[in-house]
């Protein structure tokens, strides 16, 4: 029988052949297919985005074979991307929690690469519900810009003040500024808010269109709970800080107080006028511009 090279003998390339045993999640088909055809390992199609058999895996949330197809080598010259350059994490922290917790375990280097709109795999997973993957990416991703599948010694994630360290991955922005906050706040993951406020996010990052992430809370009750979770890691930095530096007192002004740490509370009169939130929520949302539309509108 005469064999054309990339075509089974059932007629059908080989290419269709290893996507359709990862979309019918049949491991064992896969693999007696990649057994007798290893070159075509990564297949990516050019006809969807370029992903890879692993993005295909991660979209689909499929951890048996995503595991399968690292474990064969899928990775090993580089960190395969798309078109999008979206790494297989890039596509795993929206579909499986499960998946994208293995990626990032086998391959940390890739947390804060980014895809073409500037977001990283942090950026992403905060406008999931997956609080918990979100609090392990940060922990385990190295500094922004670091491409390196060493591991590599990093600071302390927050400094004395409990703010987060400027290398850490929590202060990178996409293309239009907006940091993890923002995007957790326009999609109203509230658990994803609490945990970025957890690790040092600042709440008073602006974006390039100076926008705060509370500007972009996904409903009144969002930016309440936004602005309650807020509080509550000033009160805690503040006793942080008081407690390895010595009282300051407030040197007066415009109606503002501070704490016992020197941090400034500013009051009602200033909450709109000052260096707090750039706007009212309530005028946010009668200019009929979706909070959606603004954070992430890269995508």
């Amino acid at each position: 029988m005469l064999l054309i090279r990339g075509v089974a003998p059932s007629g059908i390339d080989i290419t269709i052949r290893i996507r359709r045993a990862i979309h019918l999640n049949d491991l064992t088909l896969l693999k007696r297919i990649i057994k007798n055809n290893s070159k075509s390992l990564q297949n990516p199609d050019h006809r969807d985005n370029g992903d890879t058999s692993l993005h295909l895996a991660a979209k689909l949330g499929l951890l048996e074979i995503t595991e399968f197809l690292i474990d064969a080598g899928h990775e090993d010259e580089s960190i395969s991307r798309n078109a999008n350059w979206d790494t297989p994490l890039h596509i795993a922290v929206e579909s499986s929690e499960a998946v994208a917790t293995l990626i990032a375990m086998r391959f940390p280097r890739c947390i804060p690469w980014k895809n073409k709109q500037g977001a990283d795999a942090i950026i992403l997973t905060s406008r999931t519900p997956h609080a918990h993957l979100l609090s392990h990416l940060l922990t385990i991703s190295p500094p922004p810009n670091v491409f390196t599948p060493l591991p590599l010694p990093r600071p302390s994630p927050t400094s004395a003040s409990g703010l987060a360290n400027p290398l850490s991955a929590i202060h990178a922005t996409d293309n239009l500024g907006n940091t993890p906050l923002h995007y957790a706040s326009a999609y109203g993951q509230r658990k994803c808010i609490r945990t970025l406020l957890e690790h040092g996010a600042d709440a008073g990052a602006r974006n390039a269109w100076s926008w705060t992430p509370v500007s972009y809370s996904a409903s009144v009750q969002d930016e309440v709970c936004f602005k309650n979770l807020v509080g509550v890691q000033e009160r805690e930095r503040g006793q942080l800080v008081g407690n390895n530096q010595p009282q300051s007192r407030s040197r007066g002004g415009s109606g503002g107080r501070s704490t016992p740490g020197g941090i400034r509370v500013v009051g009602k009169e200033e909450e709109w006028g000052g260096e707090g939130f750039s706007i009212p929520g309530e005028w946010m949302r009668s200019s009929g511009e979706t909070a959606r539309m603004r954070a992430g509108s890269g995508d």
